[in-house]
């Protein structure tokens, strides 16, 4: 351990110079700088690509060609090296400039659910750009709690630490109290969730996802049963320039009483929801995580 903190620090002040230069540059300009970034990143990463493609075997099959598969991954790389300089560049948006960056589609489900006095459980995944999600909701005004994991380099955990306070948006950490949760949901409040990778350290079941079975973590449903905090779908996808974001009408869940059936049926059926959006938009999904590694 000892050994990796001086490359961490290295690699920490290399990001605070270049984030100095992309601050001052019009956002234009460093999109398309993160963009060459992230493109040169799909070159010189093969195991990462490897993995990726693997993942895009599984879920396209022969539908899509090896060729299409390929695009895809560059895309995505090329999204994420976009992704990078926003979250450097959160700074920069406020309540008078983030409409002119973010449109936002369903917007009257959750105004809707407000002026009834209700929160809900906010579903997304690890898709297009959703740090800038949250930021968005809190630059708006919303009450904004989204539960996350820790990043592994402390400096920059502190500096994104900085700016999300900043907007508002308040961090549930993935080891926090469930009842801490459970709290903010009884309050009425809006929890974000991102139930799309398979973790080890995190309750789950094993759902369909793509045609074949993926440890899935069921904290949605689990919270909804405990709760009966309706689970509202809320994506963000890349424009030409800028975002949308498009939110549904709440999942129709399994009301059946019974914890073990209603938990693993509505597991299932936002990891469906989870698995429509990234068919329609496969390249803003991180296809280099390891979905399958879990076997039931």
């Amino acid at each position: 351990m000892a050994r990796k903190k001086p490359r961490r620090v290295i690699l920490f002040l290399l990001f605070r110079l270049l984030s100095f230069f992309i601050f001052i540059l019009p956002i234009k300009l460093s999109l398309k700088i993160g963009e060459c970034i992230g493109k040169a990143a799909f070159y010189i990463l093969k195991k990462v690509r490897r993995t990726a493609l693997n993942n895009l075997d599984i879920a396209f099959g022969e539908t899509k060609s090896l060729k299409d598969k390929e695009a895809i991954i560059k895309e995505l790389f090329g999204n994420l090296g976009k992704n990078f300089i926003e979250v450097i560049s959160l700074s920069k948006f406020n309540r008078r400039n983030i409409d002119d960056y973010i449109g936002c589609r369903g917007l009257q489900v959750i105004e809707c659910l407000i002026k009834q006095g209700k929160g809900g459980i906010v579903l997304s995944a690890h898709f297009g750009n959703w740090e800038f999600l949250a930021h968005y909701f809190a630059i708006k005004g919303y009450s904004v709690n989204v539960i996350a994991r820790r990043v592994r380099m402390e400096q920059f955990e502190r500096f994104l630490g900085k700016v999300r306070q900043r907007h508002g948006v308040n961090i549930l950490y993935r080891d926090a109290s469930a009842k801490d949760v459970i709290a903010l949901l009884k309050k009425n409040e809006f929890v974000g969730m991102m139930p799309d990778q398979d973790m080890h350290s995190i309750s789950g079941v094993f759902v369909d996802f793509f045609g074949r079975l993926a440890y899935t973590p069921n904290g949605p449903a689990v919270l909804n049963f405990l709760t009966g905090a309706p689970i509202i779908p809320c994506f963000i996808v890349n424009k030409k320039f800028g975002h949308e974001i498009l939110i549904d009408e709440p999942i129709e869940l399994s009301v059946t009483g019974d914890r073990h059936m209603d938990i693993l049926e509505n597991t299932g059926r936002y990891t469906k929801v989870i698995e429509d959006y990234i068919r329609r938009f496969p390249s803003h999904w991180v296809w280099f995580h390891e979905r399958w590694k879990t076997r039931p």
